[in-house]
């Protein structure tokens, strides 16, 4: 029967789906003399006599009626095959005649009392006393009353009270066993042997083993921290058994159902994605449970670095690394460092790679680098700006020294360095060359403008290596206006004075608001820009077409707004279905980056000037979001508003509406039905909301329907 996938053995029965040795149920005996021999039957049916062998079998063992009772037995002497013979230990102290048909090749009885294995059954028709002849008793040799058991030396005694002895090597048929024993001695004595006999199986061993296998199980680790391998493969050899180390790095083989792995010498290979292959012999004994210890080394390292400026050293923060066809990757934090990760992974398998280092205002770096198991890799990159040179020339062709040249985007807005740093500007030199370091390109390449007062705007796309040989020609007129304060009218004196993206110093109104500039250079559309700051104000620009001799530009100055300290409040509604419908914000934190606010991330909320009030899931809503730019943390900048549909299927009909407010000041009222896109789509991008410092909200809306999910971060 099968017992967990195997067949029991011999002595062995099936509990809870494992083989286990069955109860010792004693059945049989062997007596062995003091000088060695075992009590010998042969053919199980012959003179009992004492035989030399080391290997007792079954014409050696005897069947016990009544076990472990010995005080009055009937040994049955087993037949070849272990089976019960029927023939039995006969003592016959009389000289008695037995039937002639039984005659032919015995001599029973006797003056010796010989002990013969007889043939007959309990009782002979015609023989007196067959009951009494088959009378045997196993006594302690010590004399004790106390049961004989397995290992006592012991007696036989007859049912006349005489002791069984083997005769010795002078006698008659030296070596039998005779019944005329008067005394207990050396010749008498015998060692007993209990145990139990099965037809077929025979006697049972000292140590019954059930299970020629065992199981085998282990714990995988790193071979120096201990740390356990998870996702391991562990296959001994050819035997089909095999396991995956879990989450504690643990195993244990199996073969389908089967835990049990065959006795013997087996090849165990365990092997894992990021660490060398352990190969290595184990020997399974039976029914002995293995348990391994594996240290595993690992087949990759961690591969870290620094990205810097060539020219300053300073490092670069969100340049994009990427170890070329390995899928390893990173992007440099504020201080220029990364570690390379595909997924949760930072240990990069061993080999040579090809490295590149990209950024927004750098050409890129390639090196190559070789990771050794277990050998961590710490690189220096360092980036070259890019650059973007020319020249600036009067209409003449002179070259014009000593004049700033600025990078301006699509806006005609001169451009800063990244995090509100100064504009990215060149003074040219005596022969009027300039370069522009360090220029932004993007990922997908940009076309910037290059500019210098009264000059010719010029365009050009920048990739990564740089731009050279840009030329600009400039000319100037004399430009003067006054600046006044656009509520009052009145004159605003001290207010700053620039020529927008020029070379031209700035300079200050006078008490009548006045000011001048006696050569302003024009812009390629042959303009001139002025702009007007001072405090209290906003600031004011205005750009015109150039006059000869005199440009007049008057400004107006717009006073600062007051500081609103009234919360901006975002109202999402809808109907009953969907069901469930998400309002989203992203916006600006105090670490340069942007949080996202949802369902998910309402308690606490990412930031303290932003809160979610509730997640409705039963359709209607309201859901509100709150920006509170009172808040001493508020970052003023844009924030992102968009609608999930959580519950899935479509917009439509939903009756979706969204409401935004500033105190008792409605900012805009956007329904999804106006939006621009399918209905089915998930996300609702609404309107972005900017807010100043001072509190002040603008709404733009934007009303797209386009593609994402809960996750989606805008």
């Amino acid at each position: 029967m099968s017992c967990g996938g195997i067949e029991c053995p011999a002595w062995c029965e099936c509990v809870d789906e494992r083989c286990v040795p069955s109860p010792v149920r004693l059945n049989a005996m062997r007596f062995r003399t003091r000088d060695g021999r075992w009590l010998h039957a042969p053919g199980g049916a012959w003179r009992l006599s004492a035989d030399t062998t080391s290997s007792p079998g079954p014409f050696h063992t005897f069947y016990v009626s009544a076990p472990p009772t010995f005080a009055a037995s009937v040994l049955t002497a087993c037949g070849p095959a272990w089976e019960v013979s029927g023939n039995v230990v006969r003592v016959d102290p009389r000289v008695v005649a037995h039937p002639k048909e039984h005659t032919q090749h015995y001599i029973w009885g006797g003056t010796n009392c010989d002990v013969w294995v007889s043939p007959y059954p309990l009782s002979v028709p015609g023989h007196r006393g067959a009951e009494e002849e088959y009378t045997v008793r196993v006594v302690r040799a010590d004399g004790s009353a106390e049961e004989p058991t397995s290992g006592d030396d012991v007696l036989l005694v007859a049912a006349a009270g005489a002791y069984f002895r083997v005769r010795g090597p002078a006698e008659q048929w030296a070596g039998t066993v005779t019944a005329d024993g008067t005394a207990a001695g050396d010749d008498t004595v015998f060692r007993l042997v209990v145990n139990e006999v099965r037809p077929g199986d025979g006697w049972r061993p000292g140590k019954v083993v059930c299970m020629s296998c065992a199981p085998v199980t282990g714990l995988v680790r790193h071979h120096v921290t201990g740390e356990p391998v998870a996702g391991a493969h562990v296959v001994a050899g050819s035997t089909g058994f095999e396991a995956v180390t879990d989450e504690h790095g643990r195993f244990t083989l199996t073969n389908g159902a089967t835990t049990c792995v065959p006795a013997g010498t087996h090849t165990l290979t365990t092997t894992h994605g990021t660490h060398l292959p352990d190969t290595r012999p184990i020997t399974v004994e039976p029914e002995v449970p293995l348990d391994l210890v594996i240290d595993l080394r690992r087949n990759c390292a961690p591969v870290t670095g620094l990205v810097r400026d060539f020219s300053s050293g300073e490092p670069l923060a969100g340049a994009v690394v990427v170890a070329v066809g390995s899928g390893f990757r990173a992007v440099t934090d504020e201080g220029g460092h990364f570690t390379l990760a595909r997924g949760t992974s930072t240990c990069v398998p061993q080999g040579t790679y090809t490295l590149t280092a990209d950024h927004d205002t750098h050409q890129q770096n390639r090196t190559e680098f070789t990771v050794e198991p277990e050998a961590a890799v710490d690189l220096e990159i360092d980036l070259t700006c890019t650059p973007v040179s020319g020249v600036v020339r009067y209409v003449t062709g002179d070259p014009v020294a000593g004049v700033k040249v600025f990078l301006m985007d699509a806006a005609g807005q001169k451009v800063r360095r990244p995090g509100g740093g100064p504009f990215i500007e060149a003074t040219t030199r005596a022969d009027g060359t300039w370069t522009l370091w360090c220029v932004p390109h993007g990922p997908t390449g940009l076309t910037w403008f290059f500019w210098t007062a009264g000059a010719n705007k010029v365009s050009e796309f920048v990739p990564p290596v740089g731009v050279s040989g840009v030329e600009l020609v400039t000319g100037c007129v004399e430009v003067s206006g006054t600046v006044t304060d656009a509520v009052t009218g009145n004159p605003v004196a001290g207010a700053t004075v620039t020529l927008t993206g020029t070379a031209v110093a700035s300079t200050t109104t006078d008490v009548t608001g006045a000011y001048r500039f006696a050569c302003a250079p024009l812009d390629s559309g042959g303009r001139v820009t002025v702009s007007a700051s001072r405090t209290g104000y906003l600031d004011a620009e205005a750009t015109v077409a150039a006059r000869a001799p005199v440009t007049v530009v008057d400004l107006q100055m717009v006073p600062d707004p007051p500081i609103r300290t009234e919360p901006v409040v975002i109202a999402l509604a809808w109907g009953n279905a969907p069901a469930d419908l998400d309002a989203h914000l992203s916006g600006p934190d105090t670490n340069n980056g942007r949080f996202h606010l949802s369902y998910a991330s309402m308690t606490p909320p990412p930031v303290d000037y932003v809160a979610l009030d509730v997640d409705a899931k039963q359709g209607f809503g309201p859901e509100l979001v709150t920006i509170t730019p009172v808040v001493a943390d508020f970052v003023p900048g844009h924030y992102r508003y968009w609608v999930h549909d959580f519950s899935g299927g479509t917009f439509e009909n939903s009756a979706a509406v969204v409401t935004v407010t500033q105190g008792a000041t409605q900012l805009g009222q956007y329904t999804v039905a106006a939006a621009v896109g399918a209905q089915s789509e998930p996300i609702w991008q609404v309107a972005d909301v900017s807010i100043t410092a001072a509190g002040q909200a603008t709404v733009v809306p934007l009303q797209k329907l386009r593609a994402g999910d809960a996750n989606t971060r805008l």
